[in-house]
């Protein structure tokens, strides 16, 4: 194990298959932040201290949101990484834990349920964070530098297996990069995936981790199956669409499994200057479905393929839920942000937050759930069964009494 285990971990990490004690313990200087909790506004929004460039969540009722000035304008607004609980009943949204990362500005973030820690992207590299709630503390473990080419190499996401064996880093440098998260401390470069290419803009693994996919600036997405290193580039998926003038751009990708243990892609392309597009791309490159969200690009996503739902954050600072992999629209927003929803994760049982540049949150009640579109479509699936059969039952009786009478 990579990761020190807290006491308040236990139960999470033998629930999910591992020792609690495997993880050896790693300290870093702990650099508290103010904790005020975010203002709250007008329908759902709350103003914070700082642009807010990235959110994730626990699943459940905990969101970080990470932002900042910058390493220049650090000392007006400094740069942090704030730990939020929302209270989906009452509306209620507090700052439960703060990190100021010093003149280190995080642009992205992602959690890990089994590890039970967030990744944070920064500069050329990656901070992993551990949020203790029973000491409201977020503390900074270790961090790992990930891109080392060109004049200001940055390094776009950095993301769990969903085993934690594995991170997966992208960025600047345009390679894909896999972690083995074991000992030493550092996560020790396990393999590069591809060759290099343009600017790493996004991945994701499927459920069981044995496939990995991502997209880069050329606009296409390369997917590889982690245990094997051959072919070189993988499967190339590329995205074609009648509404984007010229070729259709993948920015984003989110694996989403099937009834019958299969996956689709979930990918979000757009042209230069929009439309957005969302399609499910099968594992040959085959589009299954698409929708267009809006006429603009779109700028964030994320999926929760238990309840079936997607959350897209647009350039116009709308967002939008639909189901997946139904595709249809649960709620779309007028625009809530003076900038783009640069990230948006779901909370509670039906709540999405987006972020922005604008320094506020807004909280976009909609529901609990999507319903499970692939559920939906096997009640319908039944149920038209089911009438079909009745149907035909009642055709065939009414033919034996009909026959009868003749008879008589």
């Amino acid at each position: 194990g990579l990761f020190k285990a807290r006491a308040s971990s236990q139960g999470r990490a033998a629930a999910h298959g591992r020792a609690a004690d495997s993880w050896p313990a790693h300290s870093c200087p702990r650099s508290p932040a103010p904790m005020a909790s975010p203002e709250p506004g007008k329908g759902g929004t709350f103003y914070v201290p700082f642009p807010v460039l990235a959110l994730a969540s626990n699943g459940g009722d905990i969101f970080c949101a990470a932002g900042g000035g910058g390493s220049t304008a650090n000392k007006e607004v400094p740069n942090v990484v704030h730990a939020h609980q929302y209270v989906e009943a009452t509306g209620k949204l507090s700052t439960v834990a703060a990190l100021n990362t010093g003149k280190s500005l995080v642009h992205n973030l992602t959690y890990s349920p089994t590890a039970d820690l967030w990744l944070a992207s920064s500069r050329s590299g990656c901070k992993v964070l551990c949020l203790d709630l029973s000491q409201n503390t977020l503390t900074e473990m270790i961090q790992f530098v990930s891109e080392e080419n060109g004049k200001e190499p940055e390094q776009n996401f950095a993301k769990f297996s969903p085993d934690a064996r594995f991170i997966v880093t992208g960025g600047s440098d345009g390679q894909v990069k896999l972690w083995q998260a074991s000992k030493p401390i550092a996560p020790v470069l396990h393999r590069l995936c591809g060759s290099k290419t343009r600017e790493i803009l996004d991945a994701d693994f499927s459920a069981d981790g044995k496939f990995l996919a991502a997209c880069d600036e050329t606009g296409d997405c390369r997917l590889w199956e982690v245990s094997k290193e051959d072919p070189v580039d993988g499967t190339l998926i590329q995205y074609a669409c009648k509404s984007v003038k010229g070729k259709a751009l993948i920015k984003l990708v989110r694996f989403t499994p099937t009834p019958d243990g299969r996956w689709l892609l979930v990918v979000c392309a757009n042209g230069g200057r929009g439309p957005a597009m969302v399609g499910l791309v099968a594992a040959d490159g085959t589009k299954v479905a698409e929708v267009c969200v809006d006429k603009q690009p779109l700028k964030s996503l994320t999926l929760d393929t238990s309840r079936g739902l997607a959350v897209v954050g647009l350039m116009s600072g709308a967002k939008a839920v639909y189901t997946i992999p139904g595709l249809k629209c649960v709620k779309k927003t007028k625009e809530l942000h003076s900038l783009p929803s640069q990230a948006v994760v779901l909370v509670g049982e039906g709540t999405a937050v987006s972020g922005s540049g604008d320094r506020d949150l807004h909280m976009l009640k909609f529901g609990g759930g999507g319903g499970g579109s692939w559920c939906c479509f096997l009640v319908l699936l039944v149920a038209l069964l089911v009438v079909g059969f009745m149907v035909l039952r009642i055709g065939v009786k009414g033919a034996a009494l009909g026959q009868g009478r003749t008879d008589l």
